[in-house]
């Protein structure tokens, strides 16, 4: 009689040792989920979040909330994630000063590495180097020359010092042995009119930023950053070279706060990525002229720790600070 007594008490140990990680099956979401954007409504990544984040409220058959909580260089939204609840209902969008940040900011409120998991990479932009149409140079070559015969007396425009694109006008300057002051900007908008009346002589920029104002002739590309032609713009000329072949420039992201339950990273990663692959998010994303790139959450997070390093090592060598010259 004992034996029956025994298999029930088994059973009562099964289902009480099921019972926390059985609820892990608890649907989910069962409410809006926030999408935290560390830039201003209207910025590329900022339409981009709106486009999945419209795919996504299809899916979940749930809103997704875009908050836009820009400031700090990305920290002020980085902080928002890092300090959610790890219940999938928070995400965060990060972009390259994610990685780059804790080489700029001594006391950053979070720990990069410690406090986000990844989810997936979205994709990543081209830098570009571009001039007002009556720029003496308009081709790399005849850039560098003239900088080499006027060192010091060309400067160079990039948004907020540390962004991704000022970084890869750092390793210009740092490849060629150029003297090319930097005049940052707290935006890339602030510096076009400077660009186009002369006043900075050249611009580091993102491709999409820019592509209206070269095809209305108010600017003219000197060079996409790149080893390869770009399928959508096959007359663009290309600087190969200056980045190392595993470096991504101007990619974007997204992370939840650490500690989010494996399950739900999952679930985000299978159906951010269907999102991003569909037919009507790639249909937008092709007017940006980004180059879409997805990933696991644990290639993503060994892309961040990569990435944190090679540009640590390029601030360094560039004596980059952030108080080494102003945002204008």
């Amino acid at each position: 009689m004992k034996k029956p007594a025994a298999a029930i008490a088994s059973l009562v140990a099964v289902l009480a040792l099921c019972a926390s990680p059985c609820g892990a099956a608890e649907p989910w979401p069962t409410k809006p989920v926030h999408l935290i954007v560390p830039t201003n409504p209207g910025a590329s990544n900022d339409i981009a979040a709106r486009i999945i984040g419209e795919q996504l409220s299809r899916a979940w058959h749930q809103p997704v909330i875009v908050e836009n909580r820009p400031g700090g260089g990305t920290t002020i939204a980085a902080n928002v994630v890092a300090k959610a609840s790890p219940d999938g209902y928070t995400l965060g969008w990060v972009i390259s000063a994610h990685s780059v940040n804790p080489s700029l900011y001594p006391n950053l409120p979070y720990d990069t590495l410690r406090d986000f998991a990844g989810v997936t990479l979205v994709y990543a932009l081209k830098p570009v180097i571009v001039a007002a149409p009556a720029f003496p140079a308009s081709s790399v070559a005849e850039l560098i020359e003239r900088a080499r015969r006027n060192p010091g007396k060309l400067t160079f425009a990039s948004p907020p010092t540390g962004s991704s694109v000022h970084l890869v006008g750092e390793l210009f300057k740092l490849k060629y042995g150029l003297d090319i002051p930097h005049v940052g900007y707290k935006s890339a908008p602030a510096a076009y009119p400077d660009v186009m009346e002369q006043r900075v002589s050249f611009l580091f920029d993102a491709l999409p930023n820019v592509l209206a104002h070269l095809q209305s002739g108010k600017m003219k590309l000197i060079a996409v950053v790149s080893d390869a032609p770009l399928p959508e713009h096959p007359e663009f000329p290309i600087l190969r070279g200056l980045l190392p072949a595993d470096a991504v420039v101007g990619w974007n992201g997204l992370v939840v706060p650490a500690k989010t339950p494996q399950g739900i990273v999952a679930r985000l990663n299978e159906d951010i990525v269907a999102a991003i692959r569909s037919p009507a998010v790639q249909e937008r994303f092709a007017s940006f002229g980004v180059e879409t790139l997805v990933s696991t959450p644990e290639a993503f997070d060994a892309f961040i720790r990569t990435d944190m390093s090679r540009w640590a090592d390029v601030i360094k060598r560039a004596h980059i600070s952030l108080d080494a010259d102003g945002a204008r």
